[in-house]
């Protein structure tokens, strides 16, 4: 299959001057790779873009939140696991690797949900905006202190950070 007519420059001008860009230049997207501060970003996707320090509050605010589903989820799923196991009787070492159906039918659900919104977190703090980064960090340490006071005895065997 013939692509030669995919390989034109497009021209432009900036000022008085000529500028030919290379081919596939309308198709990168320029992210910085560098920390920094700024209120200019696009967030996980085309229609979350910030241009204003409120835009950029309310996408750390956002992000908190995204942190705190994450750790809901994740103490969540700790919380049934726990559940499951106090009302069952005691099971036979053979018995072992055999598992509550009810956990097998919810659990991957809810892992499916903790891990996506632990990949968003991971992408947002890849934006390398710092107030961003700073966010994500601090939602889902104030989330995961929050449920261990108020959960202090139960074992967050979920607990894999992304």
């Amino acid at each position: 299959m013939d692509h030669s007519h995919h390989h034109h420059a497009h021209k432009g001008t900036i000022g008085n001057t000529a500028v030919a860009n290379q081919p596939s230049d309308h198709m990168m997207m320029h992210h910085a790779m560098s920390f920094h501060f700024g209120t200019e970003e696009t967030i996980l996707f085309d229609f979350w873009k910030t241009e204003t320090a409120v835009g950029i509050a309310v996408s750390c605010f956002v992000t908190v939140l995204l942190a705190f589903l994450m750790e809901t989820i994740r103490f969540f799923r700790d919380y049934r696991k726990a559940q499951i196991q106090l009302h069952q009787a005691p099971i036979a070492p053979e018995d072992r690797l055999k598992r509550s159906p009810q956990l097998d039918l919810i659990d991957p659900l809810l892992q499916l949900f903790q891990l996506t919104i632990a990949y968003f977190l991971m992408l947002i703090f890849m934006t390398f905006n710092v107030y961003l980064c700073f966010f994500t960090v601090v939602g889902e340490i104030v989330a995961h202190l929050l449920y261990r006071t108020l959960y202090p005895n139960l074992n967050s065997s979920s607990a894999g950070h992304c």
